[in-house]
């Protein structure tokens, strides 16, 4: 899968941000822990700030966003 020209949607703090992967300097094999620190420096956030985020790959996109609790 070619992640070069794909986009980050990040959805921290009650707020969104879309970013070019390539903005963030990753590379296609880039992990989940690499996404996140990558999107915290990007964000001017703690890194730690996204350390209970989730990571969702798509065809088209990254999603970095809160885990979803139900009930």
């Amino acid at each position: 899968m070619q992640l070069s020209n794909r986009t980050v949607h990040v959805r921290v703090a009650g707020r969104s941000a879309e970013v070019d992967l390539t903005a963030l300097n990753l590379q296609a094999n880039a992990t989940d822990a690499q996404i996140k620190t990558a999107v915290a420096r990007h964000l001017d956030l703690p890194a730690t700030q996204l350390a209970s985020h989730v990571i969702v790959r798509t065809s088209q996109a990254i999603i970095v966003r809160p885990e979803a609790i139900y009930g």
